[in-house]
């Protein structure tokens, strides 16, 4: 079996973003291809469309944004059974958590706004919480805003605009066109609760298709 530790630009790999905390790589295997990895480090594999793949158990249906998590010292087997790209982005996590869970709940708790970073709560654990961020086109009101307290990146897996406001609705903050594959990666001090620059609201500066975020908090 491939070790994650190895060249992972090699195969289906590349590497998007890579910091002391994270390492961020899109998956693509395309149908009949077959891969095996000893993961290194606990990881969130996320599924990006629907897809057929065979985990070792037979084949099976996996839906489009899936969470998967892998423990350090986990293999990870696929064969890609379906007619399509069997496409995931790996979020591997090369630390322990920051914050302990006591910690944590502090800083959600002392936050002036809503701590939703994303559209839906797909997973958590002692180390991340994981967000599907999913705009309609045209979706999205300035006056929605959510506040980052946590070290948190995301993923663009399709073309998107996203326009953002301040933490009091006011249009403008910024205008942010991004491709399929885009990471943007944030640093939050332990005093961003407090901190009103650390909040702001979003809306699809498209209209003509959705904004789609994978985006994943650092505990």
């Amino acid at each position: 079996a491939a070790v994650m530790t190895s060249d992972r630009s090699a195969g289906p790999l590349r590497i998007l973003f890579e910091n002391d905390r994270i390492r961020i790589s899109d998956f693509r295997l395309p149908p009949g291809g077959s891969f095996r990895a000893l993961h290194d480090v606990p990881t969130v594999r996320w599924q990006v469309d629907s897809a057929c793949g065979d985990r070792g158990k037979g084949p099976e249906e996996v839906a489009d944004k899936q969470v998967f998590f892998v423990e350090a010292g986990e293999e990870w087997q696929l064969q890609n059974t379906g007619a399509s790209v069997y496409r995931q982005v790996l979020f591997e996590i090369k630390q322990p958590a920051k914050h302990s869970e006591e910690q944590v709940r502090d800083l959600l708790a002392r936050a002036k706004y809503s701590t939703n970073v994303g559209t839906e709560l797909l997973f958590e654990n002692r180390l991340c919480r994981v967000w599907d961020f999913f705009l309609a086109p045209g979706e999205g009101r300035f006056e929605d805003v959510h506040h980052h307290v946590l070290d948190y990146a995301f993923v663009y897996v399709a073309p998107g605009r996203l326009l953002g406001s301040y933490h009091d609705g006011k249009p403008g903050l910024f205008d942010s066109i991004n491709e399929d594959g885009d990471v943007t990666w944030s640093d939050i001090p332990d005093t961003a609760p407090e901190d009103e620059r650390y909040a702001h609201g979003g809306k699809n500066g498209y209209s003509d298709r959705p904004m789609r975020e994978y985006l994943v908090e650092l505990k």
